[in-house]
């Protein structure tokens, strides 16, 4: 077999193929930000100064065939588009080289449900951003906005494009979007308050996360327009069966993962699901999404073999290197726990190894090398 490019590799193992090795393309900007010498918070705000970070990495360790979900840049946007912005390194007190974190707070109550509706999604969530949000009010605060998200978005876009010479490539980059009780759970209504809502208020909620749905979809159109890249990356973690009994993810969740996953894939765009938590007694409900056109990416709490047996020839699965295994263990349990995924979960193509989730920032250097030399060293 004639060797492949990085992208050739990828593109093979979403469409089910066996390209010329198994790819990998881990979530590393944490890692690489803290190994490169630079702070969390360089890495969120200069994209400049993650790109050096990331080269040095990668220049020692090894070079990846691609990078999954990105969020080198992004700073400046992630505080824009929640309404309650993630806790950001550097920001408002917080330690220049803090892990950033997702805020647990609702800013609406179940009667807002009907009134996304009733207004209109786009109207609704653009008068809950500036209740919280001050510097959005008015129409200079979010023209100001919109001129930060373009202008960072293109900064992004400039950077994969220079990546992708070097033959990296990206599986997402910048196009983040969630299904609706993805986005109600974590940015509106926090989540112990939507998992009552599921039992108090279970039809209000269905209105909330119906009306959001079109304007998620839109959302996500939108980031793949800006960055060039036709993926996007779908977050469903919270409707996982870490949360969900199969009925709940049936009534809550799944007609939308099914409906926007439908969309994007009609419009030649892939779909990267990602799914932290446990997602094995749901697997079987994948089969019903399109063949060869997602992408299942597990994050070490799933049994990754379990998914092998279930969606095998059906949809390309991403894992699942565990984060502890990266920080706590050895090279060689990282070496032998990548060539099982290569050998058994990649034997008969349609696989991506990668980390599960992110590589911790403190992750153990001669690990992150173990799990990009594997690929080299073992052929399925």
């Amino acid at each position: 077999m004639e060797t492949m490019t990085s992208a050739e590799r990828i593109r093979t193992a979403i469409a089910l193929g066996k390209p010329d090795r198994v790819p990998v393309a881990p979530i590393m900007d944490f890692f690489a930000s803290r190994y490169g010498g630079i702070t969390q918070y360089d890495m969120f705000f200069d994209i400049g100064k993650a790109d050096a970070a990331l080269e040095k990495t990668l220049n020692d360790l090894g070079f990846v065939d691609g990078l999954n979900l990105n969020y080198a840049g992004m700073g400046r946007m992630l505080r824009l588009i929640f309404p309650v912005p993630p806790v950001l390194p550097g920001i408002d007190g917080v330690p220049r080289d803090a892990q950033f974190q997702f805020v647990e707070r609702s800013v609406m109550k179940p009667e807002e449900y009907a009134q996304i509706a009733q207004r209109g999604p786009t109207r609704w969530l653009l008068d809950k951003l500036r209740e919280n949000h001050p510097e959005l009010r008015g129409a200079s605060g979010m023209a100001k906005a919109f001129g930060i998200m373009l202008s960072d978005n293109m900064k992004i876009r400039r950077s994969m494009k220079r990546w992708r010479g070097r033959g990296v490539d990206f599986l997402v980059g910048p196009n983040i979007t969630f299904i609706p009780l993805q986005m109600i759970s974590l940015g509106l209504r926090a989540f112990n308050d939507t998992l009552y809502d599921m039992f108090r208020y279970p039809e209000e909620l269905k209105l909330g996360t119906s009306a959001l749905l079109k304007l998620l979809i839109r959302e996500g159109m939108m980031q793949v327009k800006l960055s060039g890249l036709r993926r996007v990356f779908l977050a469903a973690d919270r409707a996982s069966a870490s949360f969900l009994s199969p009925k709940q993810f049936e009534e809550f969740a799944l007609p939308d993962i099914q409906e926007m996953c439908d969309y994007f894939i009609s419009r030649g765009i892939g779909v990267l699901l990602h799914l932290d938590n446990n997602w094995a007694p749901f697997y079987h409900y994948f089969k019903s999404l399109p063949r060869g056109k997602c992408i299942l990416n597990l994050d070490g709490s799933s049994d990754i073999f379990k998914a092998q047996e279930v969606l095998a020839g059906h949809m390309c699965i991403m894992g699942d290197v565990p984060a502890d295994l990266l920080k706590l263990g050895e090279p060689g349990e990282v070496d032998e726990y990548c060539r099982r995924l290569i050998m058994e979960v990649g034997a008969d193509g349609g696989f991506i190894l990668s980390s599960g989730c992110t590589v911790p920032a403190d992750a153990k250097p001669e690990n992150v090398r173990a799990m990009i030399q594997s690929v080299k060293n073992y052929r399925p």
